[in-house]
């Protein structure tokens, strides 16, 4: 029950590109350009990171990434199916971490049960990276979801999710059980346009208590498109996590961590000769901490060329 048919986009292609994973605003998605219920896809993506490490003084570090993917959709009677994979090969500058393949793998289905209900689950696998964190690890996510569609073009979905993470090195104590709710509100604009809210709520049970904490996630999209082919797409995100017994020093005392994450970004896809596409990202971060050896900032620049098969 994605917003639209789930299909990558920049956006999400550079959470493939630097993480693998998925989870990105649902405007700056597109539908899959081939109308047969299968689809496949190849490219070349080339990428610049101002701060990789995501450290004060990180590294810059240039990727050339080779990315596949196929999806298979279908729907039958009130049922719809989807299925998709998203690879990805990296070779970056200035870091050896992330010169590894990622994969994202998964399933959902949807059925309508009245006229204004639809009711669904999305299972998810992400290995070797997280696209919302832009972290080395693997994720097993299950979501059911719950949806009122006031009219065709105006939806309100609500959904919960029990994410499994698991990180290179167990003895960190940051695996994690995270379990998820949430609301996303989509307003359909025309054939290719649309405009989203939505708000997460969340709890990080790690195995360590220091990295376990509380966050609420703000997140807006709009996309609209351009000419014929052409689309355009912004979306911004908010996210405060705060820490329940890890104390950092604040002059003289000892407080709880508190983090904040400001994520914005815009994307440009554009369609050549119906099979080809070009897209072309920028995103900035910025983020937070009462810790002060955690802040940073980040630019991250990217094109795509992808032929649709």
């Amino acid at each position: 029950m994605r917003y639209p048919a789930r299909a990558p986009s920049l956006s999400g292609l550079l959470a493939v590109v630097l993480t693998l994973g998925a989870a990105q605003p649902a405007a700056l998605q597109q539908t899959v350009p081939a109308p047969q219920a299968w689809s496949a896809y190849t490219g070349l993506s080339n990428v610049y990171d101002s701060n990789i490490d995501h450290t004060p003084l990180g590294p810059e570090s240039y990727g050339v990434l080779v990315v596949v993917g196929g999806r298979y959709r279908q729907r039958f009677s009130d049922t719809t199916l989807e299925l998709w994979y998203d690879g990805v090969f990296r070779r970056y500058t200035n870091t050896t971490i992330w010169n590894r393949p990622g994969h994202d793998a998964g399933l959902s289905i949807d059925r309508r049960t009245g006229p204004h209900w639809v009711m669904g689950a999305t299972a998810e696998v992400e290995l070797n990276g997280s696209s919302e964190d832009r972290v080395l690890r693997n994720e097993y996510s299950l979501q059911p979801e719950i949806e009122y569609r006031f009219t065709r073009s105006t939806r309100l979905q609500l959904y919960g999710e029990y994410l499994l993470k698991r990180y290179p090195d167990p003895l960190q104590g940051q695996n994690a059980v995270d379990p998820r709710v949430g609301a996303r509100f989509r307003q359909l604009l025309g054939a290719h346009g649309s405009f989203g809210m939505s708000g997460r709520y969340e709890y990080n049970y790690a195995d360590s208590t220091r990295h376990r904490y509380s966050g609420w996630t703000g997140g807006l999209d709009i996309a609209t498109p351009l000419w014929p082919g052409g689309r355009i797409a912004w979306s911004a995100r908010y996210r405060i996590r705060r820490y329940t017994s890890r104390l950092v020093d604040l002059g003289t005392t000892k407080v709880l961590r508190r983090d904040d994450d400001r994520v914005a970004a815009v994307v440009w896809q554009q369609m050549l000769l119906r099979v080809w596409e070009l897209d072309l990202s920028y995103r900035y971060e910025m983020y937070g901490s009462n810790d002060t050896r955690r802040v940073f900032r980040e630019h991250l620049v990217g094109l795509t060329v992808r032929r649709w098969w």
